[in-house]
């Protein structure tokens, strides 16, 4: 678990720094372009994320397992590598071809004021998608080389910046809003070429196109893995995005309501970064383990990494959850994104159970379990879909909150009984309630800490004081309960050794 905690740690500063650039990239985009605007963009966005996942047919996880069975300077390594990239080239061509004979069936899903924002930048999609789609694979050909770091500075940081000026050019009018979607596109360029640049700096890496590395089985294995590992990634992609994805086809609001959404779902976004860093430096030990047939190992990283995981998460979302009204002061014009926070409350629910259930996924996907993940997550697909087509229309956004959570909750539970069932796994133990009673005052105080500033006179200074003052109170209470309790293992070996080394890592 050393490299593990190291290399989640390491990750999680580069993925804390992302954050504070998304934050900003939040609040200058609700700054400076309008809500219907802001909506398409982070639209486009999902749906290009959509079709990428489609695309790579389960080829990214396919490289991340498969990688481990050849040695570096295989020729079936490199084969593999070569498939992995070719592959989904051909598959978005077939996507794209049919995407570009109904243009007007897709536009015609949208609201009526958001079809001409769809008609005029409707031949990026493919352009975007196909860098998503190098991006992922590359990626995670990189964490799969325990380069977790550099593959997350370039998507959390680098992007980000390049994002930045973006929309700091078109909010000082240098640019038009032609330019910044198109930028918005193009920007994706650079990581993909950085990434290629790296992962041919690794051992072993390389393109080999020769029909004679695998036997006729091996290829049966590949394709059956990655069928199935594909349809997985479709389902839960679908799980993920399916409700912002919707919202514009039946809230009469379309794409300006898509807006409000997009801010409570970055909200959530920051209470499920330690799980974005953890997981990544994780998942190469966990797949070690499981190809060595070593079971107690498995168990051990499955457990120790599940309570490791949720003591950040838990910290976050007390942060979170104690400056909602620091953020709606702050955020675009005030009341304009204030029915952010009840989407993010109810939203908050499903996350935590989420997060709390511990690291199933990993083992479904690793595990000859993965196609019982497939068919319980294509189930709750299509239960997602049908309560958001139901509560949009009735309830707006509060509704699809409500119907991610509801499903999100259901598809953990399920997940969690099997893999204690078939694989004796399960993350809960008596520490996991020292973690809970940990927060409890920590929460407490975040609450009812007193107001000392008035936002109405220099907000932006007044509720940057509260909100730090807020969250170092919650902070402090909280690892002062952690210390007291104990229950990691592993956070108070990483102490003991920062506090012996002098150095965080």
């Amino acid at each position: 678990m050393g490299i593990v905690i190291r290399q989640s740690v390491k990750t999680s500063i580069v993925v804390l720094t992302g954050a504070i650039l998304g934050a900003l990239i939040l609040w200058l985009s609700t700054k400076y372009v309008p809500q219907q605007q802001y909506g398409f963009i982070n639209n486009l966005t999902k749906w290009a994320i959509l079709i990428s996942v489609m695309a790579p047919i389960g080829l990214n996880n396919t490289l991340a397992v498969f990688i481990h069975r050849y040695n570096d300077n295989s020729k079936k390594r490199k084969t593999l590598i070569s498939l992995c990239l070719a592959l989904p080239l051909f598959f978005l061509a077939i996507i794209s071809v049919i995407y570009f004979i109904v243009p007007d069936w897709v536009i015609h899903h949208f609201q009526p004021e958001d079809e001409p924002l769809w008609k005029r930048y409707y031949l990026l999609l493919p352009i975007y998608t196909l860098l998503f789609v190098y991006m992922t694979i590359l990626e995670q050909y990189l964490c799969s080389q325990m380069k977790v770091a550099i593959s997350s500075f370039m998507r959390e940081i680098l992007l980000r910046v390049l994002n930045i000026i973006l929309i700091l050019l078109f909010g000082f009018d240098i640019i038009k809003f032609d330019f910044l979607v198109i930028g918005s596109v193009l920007v994706y360029f650079v990581p993909v070429v950085i990434f290629f640049i790296i992962s041919f700096k690794t051992k072993g890496f390389g393109l080999l196109f020769d029909k004679s590395s695998f036997t006729k089985e091996e290829y049966k294995e590949i394709v059956h893995f990655s069928w199935y590992h594909n349809l997985l990634n479709i389902s839960i992609i679908l799980m993920g995005y399916l409700d912002s994805l919707l919202i514009p086809f039946y809230d009469h609001k379309g794409l300006s309501t898509l807006a409000v959404y997009t801010v409570a779902v970055y909200f959530i976004s920051l209470v499920y970064m330690p799980t974005r860093a953890f997981l990544q430096a994780s998942f190469s030990a966990f797949a070690n383990a499981f190809a060595e047939k070593d079971t107690e190992k498995a168990k051990d990283i499955f457990v120790r990494s599940s309570l490791n995981l949720l003591i950040p998460t838990v910290a976050f979302a007390m942060i979170m959850y104690c400056n909602l009204d620091n953020a709606v002061a702050i955020i675009g014009k005030g009341k304009n994104y204030s029915g952010l926070i009840p989407v993010f409350m109810i939203l908050l629910v499903g996350q935590m159970v989420n997060v709390a259930t511990g690291m199933n996924d990993l083992v479904l996907s690793i595990t000859n379990y993965y196609k019982f993940n497939f068919y319980v997550s294509l189930i709750i697909s299509t239960i997602l879909f049908l309560l958001l087509r139901n509560l949009i229309p009735r309830y707006g956004i509060t509704g699809a909150a409500w119907a991610s959570s509801i499903t999100l909750i259901l598809y953990n539970i399920i997940k969690f009984i099997f893999v204690w069932k078939k694989a004796g796994m399960q993350p809960f133990s008596f520490n996991t309630i020292k973690i809970i009673i940990a927060a409890i005052p920590a929460v407490i105080a975040g609450v009812y800490f007193p107001y000392f500033f008035n936002p109405d006179r220099h907000v932006y200074v007044h509720t940057f004081a509260d909100a730090i003052m807020r969250s170092s109170t919650i902070i402090i209470i909280y690892i002062l309960m952690l210390l007291w309790l104990k229950p990691s293992r592993d956070l108070e070996e990483y102490l003991s050794s920062v506090k012996k080394n002098k150095k965080m890592f």
